[in-house]
C-alpha cells in the first residue's frame, strides 16, 4: 500500500505526521498519514508503510465494530486468527491477503458486519 499525497474524500494534501495532532497524544510509533481539511487519517508501521487507507470518522467507528466482532472469534479460541480472516476472506469474495479491516471502504466495512452479525459465520465455509 502506498502512501497517501491526496485525499480521496476532500482532495486536499496529505501530510506525514505526528498522531498526537490527532489523539493529543502520541501513539505507537506515533506517526500517521492525515488530511488537516476532513482530518481523514491512517496510522503507519515503523517503516511509514500505511496500515491501510486513510480512514473517516465514520470509517473508524466501522472499523472498530468488525474488530469487535472478530476478535472476539480468535481471542476466545474458537478458530485461530489466520483461519478466521481466511473464512472472512470467502464469505467476502476477496483474497485472504485483501481481507484486513484497515484496507475496507465504508461498503466492505458494512458488508463484514452484516457476516459477523449471524452467530454461525465462522464454521466451514468453503474456498470458492
Amino acid at each position: 500500500m502506498e502512501a497517501p499525497k491526496q485525499c480521496p474524500y476532500c482532495n486536499q494534501v496529505v501530510v506525514f505526521t505526528s498522531n498526537k495532532e490527532i489523539y493529543g497524544k502520541e501513539y505507537g510509533n506515533g506517526k500517521c498519514y492525515l488530511c488537516r481539511n476532513c482530518k481523514a487519517s491512517v496510522g503507519c508501521h515503523d517503516n511509514g508503510k500505511p496500515l491501510g487507507v486513510l480512514a473517516t470518522k465514520e470509517m473508524k467507528v466501522l472499523k472498530t465494530a468488525c474488530h469487535d466482532l472478530f476478535d472476539i472469534v480468535w481471542k476466545k479460541k474458537i478458530l485461530g486468527r489466520s483461519e478466521a480472516y481466511r473464512r472472512m476472506s470467502v464469505l467476502l469474495g476477496i483474497e485472504q491477503n485483501q481481507c484486513h479491516f484497515g484496507y475496507f471502504d465504508i461498503p466492505m466495512l458494512m458488508k463484514a458486519i452484516h457476516i459477523m452479525l449471524n452467530p454461525h459465520w465462522f464454521r466451514e465455509v468453503k474456498n470458492n
